[in-house]
């Protein structure tokens, strides 16, 4: 919607074709890819092929696109640029990276030094209880525990009101789920992303597991 948006024009064939991607590349003359991270293995697996850089394509763009990959992918078929972004569909939380070179490769989201100083009290990893599998609250106090980002640990998304996210249609009881309040101090509101992260020393994101 936002390509069609802002003017660009859109090639969407019947459906994806292994022998045939790249050629409907280069007929369309598209320049951006938009991938699950299935596909782009999908087209490692093929044979070599004399389109495989007979394209424009300058950027292929989406999620799930295994580490061990990235630098195929732009050596093979010769794509300067991949973005790869991490985000729920609820909309809460959204990390994106854009990566030409081989400094941040695999990461799902990049956050400069200003970025990291307006999320610090926003997105934060927790400790989780290795038993249940649920957030672990001390014993004392009831709260949870905040871990380095290095370490990682589910990520809570602080939110200002229970109003900012209106929830899943017709399902009370699975939008519950995802609240938690009381996480740090007596009338903290966070949403659960479910997902296990964690941001190394340069700002980059990386995805750990779906919990």
């Amino acid at each position: 919607m936002n390509d069609l948006m802002s003017g660009l024009s859109i090639a969407i064939a019947p459906k994806f074709s292994l022998s045939q991607f790249w050629q409907d590349c280069v007929d369309s003359k598209a320049t951006i890819v938009v991938y699950v991270g299935e596909l782009v293995r999908y087209l490692l697996s093929a044979p070599p092929s004399p389109n495989d850089k007979r394209h424009q394509i300058r950027l292929i763009w989406g999620n799930g696109l295994s580490p061990e990959l990235w630098r195929r992918v732009q050596e093979r078929f010769g794509i300067p640029e991949i973005g790869e972004f991490y985000a729920s569909t609820e909309g809460v939380m959204a990390l994106t990276n854009h990566c030409r070179s081989g400094f941040g490769q695999g990461a799902v989201g990049h956050h400069g030094w200003l970025l990291q100083r307006r999320y610090h009290d926003i997105y934060i990893p927790v400790e989780m209880d290795p038993e249940t599998g649920e957030v672990w609250r001390s014993p004392d106090t009831g709260f949870a525990k905040r871990v380095p980002y290095e370490q990682g640990g589910e990520v809570l998304v602080r939110l200002p009101s229970r109003e900012a996210w209106v929830g899943y249609y017709g399902a009370d009881e699975a939008t519950e789920k995802k609240f938690m309040e009381n996480v740090f101090e007596r009338g903290d509101l966070f949403y659960r992303t479910g997902d296990a992260l964690r941001r190394d020393g340069n700002g980059h994101w990386y995805f750990m597991d779906r919990l």
